[in-house]
Formats: structure tokens, sequence, C-alpha cells
């Protein structure tokens, strides 16, 4: 970003210099200059070709100090300042999972898949909120009423439905209903031909969205850019590929890679079946389903650029290289993808929770923490896991940096599980303000939990982007663990 900034400097001054040497040699003729400013034009025209060139040299260095002490404006500040505003109200909806009249196991995957779609269909538009992925279908599996739903994510809105599938033929009964009084807003019935289901999908999210927020131009409704594959078996076999990955097993990851391979079989230009082939070799390498570690991220990095060569605008792509060049601390990348996810996809909370884990460590903490707070909004508790601890403990490392010790110390407290990060700052923060921390316990129990960690590495993990910061959290936890 520091070398995007000062070649900025340099292009806009060349150009400028350039365009007022053309300017004087073009205007001067026309004017008695000599009488005004005492100079002849001949005059003024040679200080001009002396002195521009001369004066780049003091541009460059005014521009080095005015970067490195974060008055120059950057790509990052430019973008950020028109991320929207996510403290304003909107329209908050759920998908809920559709009914599977056929009641068979292959076509409840299906059903379940088409309603993932819509999801990520309505995620995209940011002029409305939507609950994740696992929020809706927490609906089944917690077996909430609507009532208990409503009021346990503050919904304004349900969408809600049914899919039956024979043979080539989809039949689509779906409907949007206002919580508060109960009213059906919108629905429509479909039978269609199974190639047609991205036509009702792009109908039922413009129907809706119109009846939520009126007629506006959505640009995000432009399927073709996003549209997985022409080929319906490439298209059946990614949704399978995803339903075996979210089940979060060893042998369901076999499985869904080997759905996702067919479906690339099926279609070799399908981005998206790359990017989740991507995503199953991450959940394989982050729960040790498979020892060949550098052959597996090789894989997963291959995959991930094949997904964005194809398509560029793959947001789940773009969300898996911000986090991988977060943990290899390439800030300047990792917000450049991020940004880009989050702007193709700005309620996902996979890409709001690593926008806003970015965010935080490079000095746009108040957004940050906006964008971690919505992520633990929308999806309490992330797919795979059975706590809200990682979205606890990555609000609590925004609050930290933030300096919010009363925020923390709440924070601190709501966790199931401590992990190293949390406890560690949570440690540094409490002696900051003189807290005494001997009695409490998640610090007593932290004492035997990390004694035998791996403190430079584990600290390292932290992805701080501050090597102060850093240096003085090792010290601090060998004095507490030695």
């Amino acid at each position: 970003m520091y070398l995007k900034n000062i070649w900025k400097v340099v292009t806009a001054y060349l150009v400028g210099s350039f365009a007022l040497i053309q300017f004087a040699n073009i205007a001067f003729p026309y004017f008695e200059i000599q009488s005004y400013v005492g100079f002849s034009s001949d005059q003024i025209m040679k200080t001009l070709f002396i002195g521009l060139p001369l004066g780049l040299p003091i541009v460059l260095i005014a521009a080095h100090f005015l970067s490195k002490k974060g008055l120059l404006s950057s790509n990052t500040s430019n973008n950020i300042d028109t991320l929207e505003n996510i403290g304003s109200y909107k329209q908050k909806i759920a998908v809920i999972p559709f009914a599977n009249l056929n009641k068979d196991e292959d076509g409840a995957f299906l059903v379940d898949g088409i309603v993932e779609d819509l999801i990520t269909e309505f995620s995209m538009i940011k002029e409305i909120e939507i609950l994740s992925r696992q929020s809706c279908f927490d609906f089944r599996e917690k077996k909430y009423s609507i009532d208990e739903f409503k009021k346990e994510f503050d919904l304004d809105y349900v969408v809600s439905g049914s899919i039956r599938i024979i043979n080539d033929r989809l039949r689509i009964s779906v409907e949007l209903s206002e919580l508060n009084d109960g009213n059906v807003v919108w629905g429509c019935k479909y039978d269609k031909v199974k190639e047609d289901i991205f036509d009702i999908q792009d109908e039922i999210v413009r129907k809706i969205t119109i009846s939520l927020i009126g007629e506006i131009e959505l640009s995000s409704l432009e399927r073709a850019k996003r549209k997985p594959t022409e080929n319906m078996t490439s298209y059946e076999c990614l949704l399978k590929g995803k339903e075996l990955h979210h089940r979060f097993t060893k042998d369901d990851n076999e499985e869904s890679l080997k759905a996702l391979d067919l479906s690339i079989q099926a279609d070799i230009n399908n981005s998206q079946a790359y990017a989740w082939k991507a995503c199953a070799l991450g959940q394989a390498y982050g729960r040790g389903y498979r020892d060949d570690t550098d052959q597996l991220i090789s894989e997963i990095m291959e995959n991930i650029n094949k997904a964005v060569e194809l398509n560029n605008n793959d947001f789940e792509a773009h969300r898996m290289l911000a986090e991988v060049h977060l943990s290899l601390h390439e800030f300047d990348k990792a917000y450049d993808h991020g940004f880009k996810s989050f702007q193709l996809n700005p309620n996902d909370p996979r890409v709001t929770s690593v926008f806003g884990e970015i965010l935080i460590r490079i000095d746009k903490i108040d957004k940050g923490i906006e964008l971690l707070e919505k992520a633990y909004e929308l999806d309490p508790i992330p797919q795979g896991q059975n706590t809200s601890d990682r979205r606890i403990c990555a609000l609590l490392t925004g609050y930290y940096l933030k300096k919010d010790f009363n925020k923390c110390k709440e924070l601190v407290n709501n966790i199931t599980d401590l992990d190293f990060k949390s406890w560690l700052l949570s440690i540094d923060i409490h002696k900051e303000n003189k807290f005494d921390i001997d009695n409490l316990h998640w610090f007593t129990s932290g004492l035997n939990k990390f004694l035998n960690i791996d403190i430079e590495l584990e600290v390292d993990r932290f992805h701080l982007n501050n090597k102060e910061l850093t240096d003085a959290l090792v010290a601090e936890a060998k004095e507490v663990l030695n």
C-alpha cells in the first residue's frame, strides 16, 4: 500500500507538471505576462522547466513522511470511507429450510442446496440483512417456533416454502411473511424444468426484495456473472459436495471432495466447484483429517486460484485468499481480497468476520468491530462450532486493540473454552488497568492449560500487525507462565 501511495503521488506530479507546461506554452503568448508579474514568458518557462524536475524529490520526501504517518490517503482509507453504514437499520429476513415433499435423501440435499443458494443471493444485497445459513437452518434443527425464532434474532420477515422434484421438473412454492402481524406479503408457485432453477431463484429474490424495499436497481442480481454452470449434473454434484462439507466429519469430508471432483469433471469451468473444493480441503487441513500438510496447502491454493481465474467475482475464493494472506501477515493483500469479498457479499458472516479481523489489524478498529459485531449477530454459532467462542474471541481482540478494558472484561467471562490469545490479551489489558486477576477463574485455569504452550509460535498466530506489541506479549506470557 505504501508503494502504491508513492506511485500515485509521482504520477499525479508528472501529469500535473506536464499539463502546467502545456497550458503555459499555449496561454502566455496571448497575455502580457510581464506587465502583471514582472517576468517575461520566456523567463517563466525556463523557471518551470528547471523548477518542476527539482521539485519532484521534495514532493517524494513529503509523500514518504505523510504515508508513514497515515496522513496520505490510500486505497484502504478511500475504500473504507465508501463502506456501507453498517449501523443503519435494515429489514432483517431469514430463509428457513423448505419442506422436502419427496421425503427422500437425494431430494433433501437438492432442496437444502437450493435454499442455501437463495440465502447466498439475498446476502449479496446490501440494502437488507439476512441470517446466515447456519442460523436459518437452526430453525429446523432446534425446532424453533416462528415466535421464538423471531425473538431470538429480532426478525422482520421470514421466507418459507416447499419443493417437490419429479424426474427433471421442479415444483416450488414460496412465500414471504411479515412477522409482526403474521401477514403473507408475497407468494408464488413454480412448475419448471430443473435447468430453470437459476431463473426461479432470481425471480424469487427480485420479487421479495422489491416487496421489502421497493423498485431499485439491483446489480447484485446479475446472475449471468455468478451462475456456476449450465450443466445440471455439475450443479447437483456441487450441492451434494456442499451439503456433505457442512457435516464436518472425516468421512463426509472425503465424500464431499469426491462429489466436488465429479462436479468439476462434469464442467471444468464451474468456478464454485473449485472454491468449495478449497473449502473442503481447508476443513481437512484445519481438523487434521490428512497428514500430507504441504501437499494439502498446495491443493488448497491451486483450487482457490483456479476459482478466481474462472470468476474474479467469486466471493468465496476472495474470502479464502483474505484468510490465507492474513495468516501470512500480508496485510495489504489480505485487505484487497477481504474488501473484494465484502463488496460482493456484505451479509455473509464468514466474509464480515474475516474482513473485520483484517480491519482491526490495520488501524481501522471501529469499522472492524462493527463487522465482527454484525457477524456475531447474524451467525452467533458458526458452522462446525458448538459455542459462540470464535465470534467472542474475535471481538475481544478488537476491543483489546481499541483499549476498551470494560468490554474486554465482559467478553472474557462469556467465553466457554478460553483460547490462548483471549487469555493473554485479557491478562495484558487487566494489568494495564491495574486490576488484580490472581483469583479470577479464567486466569487460574489458563495457568495450567497453557503451561507447556509454544509461546512465540502461538503469539505469532495472533497475526498482529505490530512487532513491538507482539514482542511485549511474548515477554508477558513468559513472565506469567515461567
